[in-house]
């Protein structure tokens, strides 16, 4: 009988080390699965922040479009207003010319006949 009780006993061992040897394989496994868990729940809130700083670098860019398109707007705007300005400039001598040229005759006028 002492055999057979060491045989069970043996057995018994056998089976506890088996799912002792399990249960580490499972907890090592299970570590595993969290941490990998843990990176995928990570990405996510990565995948927002890269997101995020892309839409900020469209508005951006957007933004940075509409500026140089209003500079170069403002631009044709300056030449147009530039040109405008030396015609007005233009026009200005020649009225400034007109009128010395008017008062000239009235003077001219006036000399010329004095008691009229």
């Amino acid at each position: 009988m002492g055999k057979w009780i060491d045989s069970l006993l043996k057995n018994y061992e056998n089976a506890m080390k088996g799912q002792k040897e399990v249960l580490s394989s499972m907890q090592v496994g299970t570590y595993v699965a969290i941490k990998d868990l843990d990176n995928i729940r990570v990405l996510p809130d990565r995948l927002e922040i890269e997101i995020v700083s892309l839409l900020h670098n469209a508005d951006f860019a957007i933004e940075e479009a509409a500026v140089k398109a209003g500079i170069e707007e403002i631009k044709k705007k300056l030449g147009m207003f530039m040109k405008n300005v030396e015609d007005l400039g233009v026009q200005a001598d020649r009225c400034s010319r007109d009128i010395r040229r008017a008062r000239t005759v009235v003077l001219q006028r006036i000399i010329k006949y004095p008691n009229r």
